[in-house]
């Protein structure tokens, strides 16, 4: 059994250790996790402003979050975003329920509260586009990177 509740600041340490696996998975030459300190204080922001979730399940803690900035889209305030910053399941638990209960989570939550869900998908990812298109996303563009350091 999955469940997702509201990220807390007792949830921290466990979703920096996450981050850092994240980060690896990305894979740019410029890890996206370098400064604990700033990664710490940047996600306490989330988990107070925004929208940050965890799943979990029974006997195994967590297991996955999903986190979102909610916000005005920058060139229409009128539009109110919420825009997806990190979904990760740790890989040991990737075949359970606990990535699309997050999804299920977030597109509920968006749905109730904002006019605009956004989301991106790694170009590793094992998620298929599928997955956001019948739940009534729309493709829109893609997104690359340039490392030019």
């Amino acid at each position: 059994m999955t469940s997702v509740r509201e990220a807390r600041p007792d949830d921290l340490d466990w979703l920096i250790a996450q981050l850092r696996e994240f980060s690896q998975f990305f894979g740019s030459r410029i890890p996206l996790f370098q400064d604990e300190a700033f990664a710490r204080t940047t996600l306490a922001a989330f988990i107070a402003g925004h929208f940050v979730r965890i799943a979990e399940q029974a006997n195994c803690g967590p297991v996955g979050f999903i986190a979102g900035g909610v916000g005005r889209h920058w060139m229409n305030p009128e539009i109110r975003t919420l825009a997806e910053a990190f979904w990760w399941v740790a890989p040991q638990h990737r075949r359970s329920r606990a990535g699309v209960v997050l999804l299920n989570e977030f597109v509920d939550w968006g749905r109730k509260n904002v006019d605009w869900i956004e989301f991106a998908l790694e170009d590793n990812s094992p998620v298929k586009p599928e997955t956001l298109l019948k739940r009534g996303f729309r493709f829109k563009e893609h997104n690359y990177l340039l490392e030019v350091g």
